[in-house]
């Protein structure tokens, strides 16, 4: 018997290695004022930005900046101040098997922050988590159908025997027969190759009305969040558009009262060069760059104007199906054994970006002065497992709190760090492997006694999921003689877990003459 063999070179991805590592970043700036003023950090905060990530020979070059948010007060210790400073940074990580022309995705959280104040300095210092993963465009050739060489090919079809149950395997393949005895069963199979289509940035201006109410004074510091909305477009061009969320920190009118915190929404618009595909389902990520605000004030009423820098990047991931020969045997004559291969695959990517509320009870340390006024509350989780359950995601963790109060008897804001164990559900449905960074959107402290307060936080979670299949394809075909086969009916029962494909190979019968016998036996009738 000879073969007429379909052979095909197939592109796709593959994940070939994952790493999470911890970077201490570093940075400094100078204090206004006099060297011999006393200084009290009160908080630092924090946003990571990455620029960029670059493959080498066993390792990952990452590059971004740290944007440092700094509470503290100096020589007047009763009025708060605030200090903004970037810090660039370049981190290289050890990744085995990596190489210089694979594909790196990498994301980066802050997950603690400290400051310390000496000789008009200011030294700061993050913690970030930084994630990446490799991912090798692979050219595989593979055989994607067979049949006898004398005969035309037939096409696969899916083979039904309503007295006998379904003839399908568990994993969804199907079974057809071509002419001259030849037995050939199909995969399908999902690859799925992605790639940056391009970014882009904008800057958005605003003005806000800030109410009397509020009884608010200058502009301490501000950070802000983007979602993205919808595309439009086309003819080589996609536009996105969608919305800053930007927080703003507000000094108090009266010295001793609490902080003031307003948010605000700014809408943004902007287009990308990038040619998209017919039926492609692109994926936008948006992120606030910048974010700058200051007041000013009249007789009547107080003006807050907003300047926010977004960067929108756009992504594809190209899925393609295809039908693949999973095996093949003959019904008579040379025994046919296909040559195989097992590889990995990348079959999907999906990301998620979602949020919810919390409530945390932060008890004071035993040395802590006594809370008389709550001024401010902030939080800086970090995730350390996740659990998918159904539709939603178990995530537990490490939040770092900071709050600022004006302590019993006196008008010097104080503050106290400390770090919380914390267990939420995110809506979002993933399964396992998923991986997870959280990042604070909003916190407000609630009602306090003397020794311990409320924190009302909202939490941003952002999840990645790849879908990763191992793959038997065949690259080969051999022939063996026959060994001595005897014919007449086949009693047969099959072991546990072999499927009706596996007996019929190994009878060598067609899979739809095999018929039940009771007892889960099989009953066949080789010729």
């Amino acid at each position: 018997m000879e073969l007429e063999l379909t052979r095909e070179t197939l592109r796709f991805e593959r994940l070939v290695t994952q790493s999470e590592e911890q970077v201490t970043i570093e940075g400094e700036a100078t204090l206004p004022g006099s060297m011999r003023d006393a200084v009290t950090v009160l908080s630092v905060q924090a946003q990571a930005h990455l620029n960029g990530a670059q493959a080498g020979a066993g390792e990952a070059a990452v590059r971004g900046r740290v944007c440092f948010q700094v509470l503290y007060t100096q020589g007047d210790l009763t009025r708060v101040r605030a200090l903004e400073t970037t810090c660039d940074f370049d981190h290289t990580i050890v990744m085995a098997g990596v190489t210089p022309q694979m594909r790196l995705s990498a994301t980066a959280s802050v997950q603690e922050t400290e400051g310390m104040a000496s000789s008009g300095r200011m030294t700061l210092r993050a913690l970030l988590g930084v994630q990446v993963e490799a991912f090798e465009t692979v050219d595989k050739e593979l055989i994607t159908g067979a049949a006898n060489k004398t005969r035309a090919p037939s096409v696969p079809s899916v083979l039904s025997v309503p007295d006998m149950g379904d003839t399908s395997d568990a994993d969804g393949s199907d079974a057809s027969e071509s002419p001259g005895g030849l037995q050939t069963l199909m995969q399908s199979v999902t690859f799925c190759i992605s790639e940056a289509l391009g970014s882009e940035k904008t800057l958005v201006r605003e003005e806000f009305d800030l109410p009397a109410k509020l009884e608010v004074g200058d502009v301490l510091s501000a950070t802000g969040t983007a979602t993205v909305g919808e595309f439009t477009g086309g003819s080589g061009r996609v536009g996105v558009s969608g919305v800053i969320e930007v927080r703003v920190l507000h000094r108090p009118m009266e010295a001793g009262n609490p902080l003031v915190i307003t948010t605000h929404e700014l809408p943004y618009d902007l287009s990308i060069d990038a040619q998209l595909p017919d039926g492609a389902q692109p994926r936008a990520v948006a992120e606030v760059i910048d974010v700058m605000a200051d007041s000013t004030a009249t007789d009547k009423r107080r003006t807050l104007r907003v300047e926010a820098e977004v960067q929108v990047s756009l992504h594809l991931c190209r899925q393609k199906d295809a039908q693949l020969l999973e095996d093949l045997y003959s019904l008579s004559g040379p025994e046919i054994e296909p040559v195989t291969e097992t590889f990995d695959v990348h079959t999907f990517e999906e990301t998620a970006d979602v949020r919810e509320s919390a409530r945390l009870q932060v008890t004071l340390p035993k040395d802590a002065p006594p809370i008389d006024t709550m001024l401010a509350a902030f939080v800086q989780p970090t995730v350390t497992s996740v659990s998918p359950s159904g539709r939603r995601l178990d995530a537990e963790g490490v939040m770092g709190v900071t709050l600022m109060y004006l302590p019993v008897d006196s008008d010097i804001p104080y503050a106290v760090h400390t770090r919380e164990p914390f267990a939420m559900t995110f809506p979002v449905e993933a399964s396992e492997g998923v991986s997870a960074q959280a990042y604070a959107i909003e916190s407000t402290p609630g009602p306090t006694t003397s020794d311990r307060a409320e924190v009302r936080c909202v939490l941003g979670l952002r999840t990645t999921q790849h879908g990763v299949r191992r793959l038997t394809g065949i690259t080969d075909v051999t022939m063996k003689p026959a060994g001595k086969q005897e014919h007449g009916f086949v009693l047969v029962w099959p072991a546990a877990g072999e499927t009706r494909w596996a007996t019929a190979r190994r009878l060598r019968v067609a899979e739809d003459s095999l018929r039940p016998a009771g007892k889960n036996a099989l009953l066949a009738f080789r010729k």
